[in-house]
């Protein structure tokens, strides 16, 4: 299985500073943490709703900020549901919809261990 998180972004975060500070990845892991779980839900709530505008704007979203941590898997799953959500295909929006709640489920045990091997 592919690890969760594409470390080779998260250097990329790193390297931005000249000390290695990792404020920058912490601070976007923390908004990742924070933002993440309403996202998921939208795309649940808009799914649900027949909202597929409100499901696609969230999956978007966490496309963007999964993508900037290196989640690929999450990343990956919210692109295809965008299209789905886009061209209004509901089968294919409900099937994808358990991979979207288990690949974040994922990422965020992945970044939750990453944050605390620096906070340590």
């Amino acid at each position: 299985m592919d690890p969760v998180l594409d470390m080779s972004v998260v250097e990329e975060l790193l390297s931005f500073s000249d000390d290695g500070d990792p404020e920058l990845l912490m601070d976007l892991i923390q908004m990742f943490l924070e933002d993440g779980p309403a996202k998921v839900a939208a795309v649940q709530e808009g799914l649900a709703a027949g909202d597929f505008e409100k499901a696609e704007r969230a999956a978007h979203s966490l496309k963007g900020s999964s993508g900037n941590l290196g989640a690929r898997g999450l990343q990956n799953v919210c692109e295809e549901l965008q299209l789905a959500t886009r061209y209004h295909k509901l089968d294919d929006s409900k099937r994808l919809a358990p991979q979207l709640t288990q690949r974040f489920a994922e990422a965020e045990v992945a970044l939750k261990k990453l944050q605390a091997s620096y906070q340590s």
